[in-house]
C-alpha cells in the first residue's frame, strides 16, 4: 500500500533510519526514490543510532535498488545547473553534498515527490527553488508513516527543519533586495 510518494535527499536520512530500525518498514509502507549519487554514498549504518561503536556494511544497491525495492533517479550536469545550482546563492554549493544538489534537481523535475533531509543547507534552498511546501521533517515523516516513536537527534525534529527553512526564506527575500 503506497501512502505518499518520497524523496529521501541525502545518505544521512537513510542511514539514521536503518540505524533507527525504521527503514524497511518505511520502504513497505512508501513509494522511495533516491539519487544515483546517494545511492553511492550510503554503504553502512550503526547497528543501533544511540551506539557510535558498531557499524553495519551494506550494499545499498543490491539490497534495495537491484531488488525494486527503492526506484533510481539521476539528473544530467544540465539539469543540476539549470533547475538548482544556478538559483541558490553562490556561497551555498560549497556546502550542500553533490547528492543533495542531484536530489533537490530530480525534486524540481518530479512534482509528485516529496523531501525529506535532515542538512541544513539543504532544507535552506527550498525557498530559491518555490519548494517549500514540498519539505517534511524526519519527525514528521515517522509520524505520518504510522512508525514506532524512537527518540530523534535535534536535527530530524520538526523544529529544526522549520527553523532551517525560516532562515532559507529570510535569505531568499534578502537575496531580492541586493
Amino acid at each position: 500500500m503506497v501512502l505518499l510518494k518520497l524523496w529521501l535527499l541525502d545518505a544521512d536520512v537513510i542511514i539514521d533510519l536503518m540505524s533507527l530500525a525504521l527503514f524497511d518498514t518505511l520502504v513497505e509502507r512508501h513509494e522511495i526514490f533516491v539519487a544515483t549519487s546517494v545511492i553511492k554514498e550510503v554503504k553502512s549504518h550503526k547497528k543501533s543510532y544511540w551506539d557510535d561503536r558498531s557499524k553495519v556494511l551494506i550494499n545499498f544497491r543490491e539490497q534495495y535498488i537491484e531488488s525494486n525495492k527503492i526506484k533510481e533517479l539521476d539528473a544530467t550536469a544540465s539539469e543540476t545547473d539549470e533547475l538548482v545550482t544556478s538559483k541558490m546563492p553562490p556561497i551555498w554549493a560549497d556546502t550542500i553534498h553533490i547528492g543533495e544538489i542531484e536530489s533537490l534537481t530530480i525534486l524540481i523535475k518530479e512534482d509528485e515527490l516529496m523531501f525529506c533531509s535532515c542538512d541544513a543547507a539543504a532544507i535552506r534552498v527550498l525557498p530559491f527553488l518555490d519548494a517549500s511546501e514540498r519539505g517534511i521533517s524526519l519527525e514528521n515523516l515517522i509520524a505520518s508513516s504510522g512508525l514506532k516513536r524512537v527518540k530523534l537527534a535535534t536535527k530530524h525534529t520538526e523544529k529544526f527543519f522549520q527553523n532551517n527553512l525560516k532562515i532559507g526564506k529570510e535569505r531568499w527575500i534578502e537575496n531580492f533586495r541586493t
